[in-house]
């Protein structure tokens, strides 16, 4: 018997949103609205020799205040992708637009079916099944959002793999399970933050890579890696699919290797993050570090 893992979602107050929709008759009385679903990654914190990360979503439905669930049309059913495609702003259709009823609506949930991990360490490449949660997985904040008429609704879910990952067992047998961190955002409204690395802040580490850490809150947000240019040039990044109105803490850790705390950090507040804006750290001069 096919076994499949639902993961109910009720994402992050930080991720209040009003949407607006537009459309015919509902099927109840009201007008409705359409709604399109995209699915993206960050350029993620991974274990070392990580390739790709197969998922396979099933089922996608959201919920109405008042009502039930409401299943929403995957772009294809199953629906399998490499999630480690879709960085750097990238995303792929997870639900094409689809009728919704106006009303309020307070959670999302995604059915995976499955998920592989494969690892190339260089000598060989291998595939290991990723376990997922047999439980209803939510997080500890809310959000919701409002169809109406007068418009299209249009977001996208950042699958957080920096933050989802789990591997135990090191250094071997490894073990790999998915303990999901969503983001969701209205796509045309998502913030960004971009910087940029001196090429003199590796070599006074001797590091090849940097991490850039993203709070909210005072807790992780997300995380990415941020390699050394092969010319010298600076290290540029771009942290995507932001809530806006939103303070974020930014820290860069130049040395991840003597793990002693980051050597830069600046808060982001809300009043710089607005809808659709770009924020630049160091007011956009090259980041230094010691």
């Amino acid at each position: 018997m096919k076994q499949t893992k639902s993961i109910s979602l009720i994402l992050a107050a930080s991720l209040l949103l009003l949407f607006s929709a537009c459309g015919g008759d509902g099927g109840t009385g009201g007008s409705a609205g359409t709604i399109t679903m995209d699915v993206a990654d960050a350029k993620p914190v991974l274990p070392e020799g990580v390739t790709n990360l197969f998922i396979t979503f099933e089922e996608v439905f959201v919920h109405k205040a008042g009502g039930g669930w409401i299943p929403l049309t995957l772009a294809k059913s199953p629906y399998t992708i490499d999630l480690l495609q879709f960085y750097g702003g990238n995303s792929t259709e997870l639900v094409p637009p689809a009728a919704l009823e106006s009303g309020h609506y307070t959670q999302v949930r995604i059915v995976v079916q499955s998920a592989t991990l494969r690892v190339d360490d260089g000598q060989s490449i291998e595939d290991y099944t990723v376990t997922i949660p047999s439980e209803n997985l939510k997080t500890d904040q809310e959000f919701s959002f409002e169809v109406e008429g007068g418009g299209a609704v249009h977001l996208t879910v950042d699958f957080d793999l920096s933050e989802s990952l789990v591997v135990t067992g090191a250094p071997e047998p490894l073990s790999y399970k998915l303990k999901p961190v969503l983001h969701l955002v209205k796509t045309d409204e998502a913030a960004t933050i971009h910087g940029s690395i001196d090429d003199q802040s590796f070599d006074n580490t001797g590091s090849d890579e940097a991490i850039v850490t993203v709070l909210s809150g005072g807790t992780e947000y997300t995380k990415l890696t941020v390699p050394k240019t092969d010319t010298g040039d600076p290290a540029e990044f771009t942290i995507f699919w932001l809530v806006p109105n939103q303070d974020y803490t930014v820290q860069i850790d130049a040395d991840p290797a003597l793990d002693n705390g980051p050597e830069y950090e600046e808060p982001v507040y809300a009043v710089d993050l607005q809808p659709g804006e770009i924020y630049e750290l160091n007011s956009g001069v090259e980041i230094l570090m010691p």
